[in-house]
């Protein structure tokens, strides 16, 4: 009898010790970032970003837990702490990149009073899709506001971009082209000069045996956010 006993004992021991190891397995990155989608759900948006942040100190490659805690950090207005996680996918290429989140990283920074860099920002997202009318106009509005920052519409200011984007030299000169009606006028000549002397800057020959717009009055698409990731954040 004893012996049986022993052996129940045993056997309840391994049970519990089991469970244990296996409770502490599951508690990897998933399960954390299930904890924080669980918060969410409850209304405890900031308290998810303490599961989220124990997922990323398990993995800190595990993006969605990092996009997650950017957004919370970025609706509650702590922007230095959103700007920091946006930042990282800035610097995460080739899934993400500077075009990644942008709207959100350049605001980060305007909040924060960092218009030189908010305004070197918009400019890079200008040259990454080859012309950005909405962008742009962003960018003109922050100049308005603080004229020490007129320097950053100028190409030269900008040279190790418009290196980095060199390729795009004839996407911006044909974008600047939807600027001009089908008589070659030019129908708004701020936005036309802008993205022209980009092109110009990055290849001097670029405007030669250039073809005109042949129908009708053309203008920049309104373009809206753009981002290169592909994960959906509930």
């Amino acid at each position: 009898m004893k012996k049986f006993m022993s052996a129940l004992f045993c056997i309840a021991l391994t049970l519990i010790i089991g469970t244990n190891v296996v409770a502490k397995e599951i508690k990897n990155e998933q399960y954390y970032y299930n904890q924080g989608q669980d918060y969410e759900k409850k209304n405890n948006r900031l308290g998810a970003t303490e599961p989220y942040s124990k997922a990323l100190e398990i993995n800190p490659e595990f993006d969605q837990a990092r996009i997650a805690r950017a957004q919370i950090y970025y609706f509650y207005g702590k922007y230095d702490k959103a700007l920091e996680d946006f930042n990282y996918f800035y610097n995460k290429t080739p899934k993400y990149g500077p075009g990644a989140f942008y709207n959100e990283r350049i605001n980060c920074k305007k909040q924060l009073g960092q218009y030189t860099q908010a305004a070197n920002d918009m400019y890079e997202v200008i040259l990454i899709y080859g012309g950005q009318a909405k962008v742009l106009t962003e960018l003109f509005d922050l100049v308005a506001q603080h004229p020490e920052l007129s320097d950053t519409l100028c190409p030269l200011a900008h040279s190790d971009l418009l290196e980095k984007y060199k390729d795009k030299a004839k996407t911006i000169r044909d974008y600047a082209q939807m600027y001009k009606d089908k008589e070659g006028n030019i129908t708004n000549e701020k936005y036309y000069n802008f993205f022209i002397n980009i092109a110009k800057t990055m290849d001097p020959d670029i405007c030669l045996d250039v073809e005109y717009p042949t129908e009708g009055p053309r203008k920049a698409p309104d373009e809206g956010q753009v981002t290169e990731t592909t994960i959906e954040v509930k």
